[in-house]
């Protein structure tokens, strides 16, 4: 291999390694390698909210947006998003705590926290999207989703339908899967 060849390969390994690196770390802190793990986030598991608000939509955990938002989601249930949601008093004060309790502000998990780096403290993010890091990591699907007709998921709030461990409170990259775009990998 001639001098050129090698520095082409060297400079090539060098931004692979690079790039690998920041994958890397997505993956340590939104990826959970065991259940009880703090890495992603926590698992949306209280029955009543599960039930409540999942039978409409993927449940998303409560480590996805501070307090101040989940308060805000609750004040406007007569508003959301399209929607007029009616819970009786009781059963919307226990999701309310619930998702105030573990909210990403309160959270633990290393999703939650890294999630909350980058939000204005003064901001109340309504939408996943409004949370800055939300909004990068899926800006490139953003626009797959609207040039790929084949892409089957077609909202970024259906999160299982991409993130493999979603359920679970992980979205590792090595969980990934569009449907219509990648293979599956389970």
């Amino acid at each position: 291999m001639d001098a050129a060849a090698q520095v082409r390969r060297a400079a090539f390994l060098a931004t692979a390694l690079l790039c690998a690196f920041p994958a890397a770390a997505a993956d340590d802190h939104f990826f959970k390698e065991t259940p009880d793990s703090l890495n992603g986030f926590l698992a949306a598991r209280d029955p009543t909210y599960v039930r409540e608000c999942g039978s409409c939509h993927f449940a998303h955990s409560p480590g996805l947006l501070p307090a101040r938002s989940w308060v805000r989601q609750m004040e406007r249930m007569e508003k959301h998003f399209g929607e007029t949601v009616r819970l009786p008093a009781e059963k919307r004060d226990h999701v309310q705590r619930y998702l105030v309790e573990n909210a990403a502000d309160r959270s633990a998990y290393a999703g939650s926290r890294t999630f909350m780096e980058r939000v204005d403290p003064a901001a109340i993010p309504y939408r996943l999207l409004d949370v800055p890091l939300y909004r990068e990591m899926h800006a490139i699907i953003r626009e797959v989703i609207d040039s790929k007709p084949r892409v089957k998921v077609r909202t970024l709030t259906n999160c299982n339908g991409c993130h493999q461990g979603a359920g679970d409170g992980s979205f590792g990259l090595s969980e990934l899967v569009v449907p219509g775009l990648t293979r599956t990998q389970r």
